[in-house]
């Protein structure tokens, strides 16, 4: 394992691309938590009408809410990651880095191990960057700072660290099928129209295995958060049929990586 990391950041430190999206990256992570106060703000001062309710009233960075709106908004960034792993692998191809690996006696296990290795290390600083978002922010802004209000729903954290995960190791699954990285991203970025697309054509009777689709399936892990204040019921919880559903999708994502280059053309 500490060869196949070695190897893997030997490959990207000196690979300005990488540190500048991972740049990129955080100070979305950042700045868009710390939008959102502005934007309650603005339509304060906008005078729009809310039916004379005060807009920052609104407890978007409160505990224990935070966690699911920060969660929500958060994933969405995680598409400069998946962008991020989909230039990663396809240089690979473009580049032959691959092929001379494999004949450097790498297998193509060892491939595939460094890229999950590589995923799992983005996936784990994304959620503790939204960890640290959260607990900064819900100190600043909650009334509430008792550990019983700070941590519960925390369970929104593990729930994105899932969804980030697996929608790196989907987005790795994109890459090794089409090897070039202008299509792949095309393709990871129209999937969920198209995983849409099929939920309207599925006859009713049918439709219950939608849910087990890849997208819906990371996407039911944390639902939109923002209806509770228009006084709507919500899924204010990770249901643990989702988080199940997520470590399947795991392995098998895994593994149809390494069955799309086990016996590939490595050029």
């Amino acid at each position: 394992m500490i060869r196949l990391i070695k190897i893997e950041l030997a490959k990207l430190t000196p690979y300005r691309t990488f540190w500048i999206l991972i740049v990129v990256f955080m100070a979305l992570m950042v700045l868009v938590p710390m939008s959102g106060m502005e934007v309650l703000k603005s339509i304060k001062l906008s005078g729009t009408d809310l039916g004379g309710f005060d807009a920052t009233k609104i407890p978007l960075y409160h505990f224990p809410d935070i966690w699911q709106n920060l969660t929500y908004f958060s994933k969405f960034i995680n598409l400069i990651l998946g962008i991020l792993v989909i230039i990663i692998i396809t240089n690979e191809f473009a580049f032959k880095t691959i092929r001379q690996n494999v004949i450097d006696g790498m297998s193509r296990a060892d491939f595939i191990g460094s890229k999950v290795l590589f995923i799992l290390g983005l996936s784990i600083l994304s959620t503790l960057f939204v960890l640290a978002i959260g607990l900064i922010m819900g100190s600043y802004y909650s009334p509430e700072s008792e550990m019983r209000f700070m941590f519960k729903h925390i369970d929104f954290v593990f729930a994105f660290f899932l969804f980030t995960l697996n929608f790196l190791l989907f987005s790795m699954v994109i890459a090794l099928l089409i090897k070039r990285a202008g299509m792949s991203i095309v393709l990871l970025l129209i999937y969920p129209i198209i995983e849409s697309i099929l939920r309207g054509l599925t006859p009713e009777f049918m439709m219950p295995i939608t849910a087990y689709f890849p997208f819906t399936a990371i996407s039911n892990l944390i639902d939109f958060p923002l209806l509770r204040y228009a006084a709507q019921e919500i899924r204010d919880a990770v249901e643990l049929k989702d988080i199940l559903l997520n470590l399947i999708y795991i392995p098998l994502l895994i593994g149809l990586g390494y069955q799309t280059i086990s016996k590939k053309n490595l050029t």
